[in-house]
């Protein structure tokens, strides 16, 4: 009898992050990681569901990793734990965007019962400006929309008009006054939304393999946006 597909979850690209231990597609264990968690903490805290679930570094045969976008220093400690684990075990790395990931999430976690329409992902990108995708639901499966964009405040009267459901990584409070979202429109707002272990193992389907010694994670922006004055994407 050959060995089970063990997979590790790692998304440390948003504000509340996870870490996961997935065997033969099934999520069996997990873990919230925060924003302010260091490099040695995520480590700390991948060691403790191997431990949870007996068992070893070595029996990890994927990676599956939330890329960006997101926050630059989380991007970049998910990156760098995964590229490590990969170099090291062999493993194999699969990547997927931080929207993909938030997407299946609120899918999978809405009370909406969307068979056909479209989903949103939203995630901050600060300065009143969000990286927003679209996805399309097709009998009960999320088809990959037309690609992340980062948007301005437009973004929400594009969604309302749109219709479906949102999943926002970002609590309600961060959505201007006058833009109304909730209420009477035809929108299922999903609020402080972020990527699930089910959600990165689902958006995964459709995943990158990555080859560990040149991967870098996404941010959407140059370093001069992230760190500056940032531009919105036509």
């Amino acid at each position: 009898m050959g060995l089970k597909q063990t997979s590790l979850l790692i998304n440390t690209a948003t504000i509340v992050g996870v870490a996961g231990i997935a065997v033969e597609g099934e999520v069996v264990s997990q873990a919230s990681l925060q924003l302010a968690m260091s490099s040695n903490g995520t480590v700390a805290a991948i060691d403790r569901l191997l431990t949870d679930t007996g068992s070893s570094i070595d029996e990890v045969q994927e990676i599956i990793l939330v890329r960006g976008p997101g926050t630059f220093t989380g991007s970049r400690v998910g990156a760098s734990i995964a590229k490590a684990i990969a170099y090291v075990t062999s493993c194999s790395l699969v990547s997927v965007s931080t929207l993909e990931a938030l997407a299946w999430s609120g899918f999978l976690q809405s009370p909406a019962d969307l068979r056909d329409g479209s989903m949103w992902a939203l995630l901050d990108a600060r300065h009143h400006e969000f990286y927003a995708e679209r996805f399309e639901v097709r009998d009960r499966q999320l088809q990959p929309g037309s690609g992340a964009v980062c948007r301005d405040l437009d973004v929400f009267a594009e969604v309302r008009q749109t219709g479906g459901i949102a999943a926002c990584a970002f609590a309600a409070s961060v959505v201007p006054q006058e833009e109304n979202v909730g209420g009477h429109d035809n929108t299922t707002w999903l609020f402080d939304m972020y990527p699930t272990c089910a959600g990165i193992l689902a958006a995964s389907q459709v995943g990158r393999r990555e080859d560990p010694f040149v991967f870098e994670p996404v941010y959407l922006r140059t370093l001069e946006e992230l760190f500056d004055h940032p531009t919105v994407t036509p």
